[in-house]
């Protein structure tokens, strides 16, 4: 896409408001695009600057947000002023929205999270449709990513189904599949990616937990029995085999 494109999704890539397509196409552009880049940051400094204005502190926003939940309760009147309280609730979000209900977002480390979902779909609907590694080029290309070897998490009960080579936001990743019986999860591994995600992501069913300081990370379903222990067993396990 050229940058007269480009320019027309900045500002619903900022609010995160393309599908994944699109937001995926915009990131890849403004890698290699600096006057996109900086109208980009623009936007966002100017959307940030709407959000400080929003966090200013209103007088009687106690009060507001009490009485509000109070006519949201099952309790107030028996429920007889259901749709009062409904049209309260959109009054608060409308006045103080974002302020106490939402977070800024990062529209970059959407897209991002997006493609390694992406991936793990792709993964997951259409097995073959990237090559499998064999087991010697897996060693080699990981240490080519810093790993001495593989990460075993076979303690956690996974174990190795395979590994290929993907590109989510067209920067190179080596992806390790393991699985139990009924499960799976993915390890991404590159030094390419020089982005870092703030603590783990819930998107679309799916978890994204950056490991460490370097970028790896493990994607899982929502519904993984042993989370916590396979997370922490992955991280010790890239720390320990980190070079």
């Amino acid at each position: 896409m050229e940058c007269k494109d480009i320019r027309k999704l900045l500002s619903p890539f900022v609010d995160n408001e393309l599908t994944a397509h699109e937001a995926f196409m915009v990131a890849e552009h403004l890698e290699g695009c600096a006057p996109c880049h900086r109208e980009m940051e623009e936007i966002r400094r100017f959307d940030e600057q709407l959000k400080t204005a929003g966090r200013q502190p209103l007088s009687g926003i106690e009060d507001l947000r009490d009485g509000i939940l109070w006519r949201l309760s099952p309790w107030f009147a028996v429920r007889r002023w259901r749709g009062a309280g409904a049209a309260a609730a959109a009054l608060l979000f409308l006045v103080i929205g974002r302020q106490l209900f939402s977070a800024p977002s990062d529209p970059e480390a959407t897209a991002f999270s997006d493609a390694l979902i992406a991936e793990t779909r792709l993964q997951q609907s259409q097995p073959f449709s990237l090559s499998w590694l064999e087991p010697q080029s897996v060693q080699d290309l990981l240490k080519q990513e810093g790993l001495e070897a593989v990460p075993n998490l076979a303690p956690a009960g996974f174990h190795l189904e395979g590994a290929r080579v993907c590109y989510p936001l067209s920067h190179p990743f080596v992806q390790l599949v393991y699985r139990n019986r009924s499960e799976e999860v993915m390890l991404f591994v590159s030094r390419r990616w020089t982005r870092s995600l703030s603590g783990t992501i819930k998107r679309e069913g799916f978890t994204i937990v950056p490991l460490g300081v370097r970028a790896v990370f493990l994607v899982t379903k929502d519904t993984l029995v042993n989370f916590t222990d396979t997370r922490e067993l992955a991280e010790e396990e890239i720390g320990a085999l980190t070079s």
